[in-house]
Formats: C-alpha cells, structure tokens, sequence
C-alpha cells in the first residue's frame, strides 16, 4: 500500500504550510481541489507528503480531471 519512507502530514502542518483554516482544507479535499488524505483510524487523518509537495508547485491535479 505505502512503502515505510513515506512521509505524511498532520492537518495542523498542512494548515500552516499552506496559510489556512482546517475548514478550506477539509472543503478542499472533499472538492478535489487538495489531495485525498489517508485516513490511518477513526479520528486521524494524514496527508501524503510527496501529494502535498506537488500541490505546492502547482503540479498535483485531482484524479477525477
């Protein structure tokens, strides 16, 4: 599924990476406008790393485009 040197992101490190609230996040992602995040149980939620990376640069587009 993921290889062991995959890094991820909490919500709180990709809010402040980017300059914005959970909410515009959470909207976001259920947009496709952020990538998907990974689900690890219940109540946590991490982002990939490397996806985050790519949004950034304006690389990233939503699978669904």
């Amino acid at each position: 599924m993921f290889s062991s040197s995959q890094r991820f992101l909490t919500t709180k490190q990709v809010c402040e990476s980017l300059g914005v609230g959970r909410t515009w996040l959470y909207n976001a992602e259920k947009q496709g406008r952020y990538p998907q995040g990974v689900r690890l149980t219940p109540r946590c939620v991490r982002y990939r790393a490397d996806l985050h990376e790519q949004f950034v640069r304006g690389e990233w587009q939503s699978e669904a485009a």
